[in-house]
């Protein structure tokens, strides 16, 4: 093998269901005494397993706990706001974040600004963060978006109406528990909107033009996890093996994502969030089959890879494997609810010109397609397929 390339890798996966209920134990082993929890306000509110937990960590001799909350979708203001609330108490020695991945993201966040001073906005970018952050445990609520095992940690620019991340070396969770018993209280819509953007993750990441053998590994195998354990939400939601392999398939891709890049589907939703307040794993997939269309439809045959996963034994040629796949994908999508169009958030062919005005910045996103795909002849024409008639 002459390929070049590099892996990071940074927090240590502690992995089963049920396991949450070892967490007083690990914080005893190491020592904690001060533990800030950074909880999803939904979970906060519909979890008895966050009140169960919640109780056993209270329950630990000389510990102290305390509680914020986290909210969907926070922009910078918001990061400074609960950065200046965990400041305002003792620093403490372990952060824990439990929550979907905007409330992970933002115990990340939170880490790193107890240890470095300023705004959360002055760290936009990538390796701006100097010092590293409070050691953190991250426990996601959803199979969906990787915050646990990535080095980002995104937040919207209000005023520049745009998602522009703190990136990096010291982003990394310390430890990512993935227990599935959390996700049993996940709202189905909620919950199908994660897997998709899992999903996309791992078609974007195998398909990428910087992917590598390493990250090529982990996509097909994120693959095969999400796609024969998705439909699970809809037809078996109480299934704790088959969540717990979502949340697998789930940390498979966002180590898969964050060592090799994204791609078409996932720009477009970052401004069409942002201006529109489309869910962002559901905006992503509602493209994700139109971009794998648009490449079969000129040559790129990797995709018959992932087709042997889940149909093995075929004698067909890598062309038509690919077509097969594009097929089960668009398939999958109409069976996961995924909506054909952006209609049911008002966006329609009145805003055409506007997304295409935003899309344009996003060239070099589009470029790690592995087919050439331009902003300016492409783009509105994927966008214009997806938009409502009005």
């Amino acid at each position: 093998m002459t390929e070049k390339f590099q892996f990071l890798l940074q927090n240590q996966l502690l992995f089963g269901a049920g396991r949450s209920r070892e967490v007083a134990r690990f914080i005893q082993d190491r020592a904690f005494s001060r533990v800030l929890l950074v909880v999803d306000e939904g979970v906060e509110r519909s979890s008895s397993y966050y009140r169960e937990i919640l109780e056993q960590l209270r329950s630990v001799a000389d510990l102290n706990v305390e509680v914020l909350r986290g909210s969907e979708e926070p922009d910078y203001d918001y990061l400074d706001q609960i950065a200046a609330k965990a400041r305002s108490l003792p620093r403490p020695d372990l952060i824990i974040g439990v929550g979907g991945g905007s409330c992970l993201d933002t115990t990340k966040a939170v880490a790193v600004l107890l240890t470095n001073p300023g705004r959360g906005i002055e760290y936009r970018g990538f390796d701006k963060v100097r010092v590293p952050g409070v050691p953190t445990l991250l426990i996601p609520t959803t199979a969906g978006t990787g915050s646990e095992v990535t080095i980002n940690a995104v937040f919207t620019d209000k005023a520049e109406k745009r998602k522009l991340g703190i990136n990096g070396r010291h982003l990394n969770a310390t430890w990512a528990l993935l227990d599935a018993e959390w996700t049993l209280s996940c709202p189905t819509a909620a919950a199908i909107s994660a897997a998709m953007d899992a999903m996309v993750h791992t078609l974007e990441s195998f398909m990428c033009r910087q992917h590598n053998a390493l990250t090529r590994t982990l996509s097909r195998e994120a693959f095969r996890l999400l796609y024969g354990n998705l439909p699970c939400l809809l037809d078996d939601p109480l299934n704790v093996d088959r969540r717990q392999s979502l949340l697998l398939g789930a940390y498979l891709a966002g180590a898969a994502l964050f060592n090799s890049g994204s791609g078409i589907a996932a720009a477009f939703s970052y401004p069409l969030g942002v201006h529109y307040r489309i869910p962002h794993g559901i905006c992503g997939a509602v493209f994700i089959s139109s971009v794998v269309e648009y490449n079969v439809e000129r040559g790129y045959t990797d995709f018959a890879e992932l087709i042997d996963l889940i149909e093995p034994g075929s004698a067909r040629t890598a062309e038509e494997k690919a077509r097969v796949f594009s097929d089960r994908l668009r398939t999958l999508c109409e069976r996961m609810q995924v909506p054909r169009t952006l209609e049911r958030w008002g966006v329609g062919l009145k805003d055409a010109e506007k997304v295409e005005q935003l899309l344009l910045p996003l060239q070099a996103a589009f470029d790690q397609n592995p087919i050439a795909f331009s902003a300016q002849r492409d783009a509105p024409v994927l966008l214009r397929r997806h938009l409502g008639e009005n």
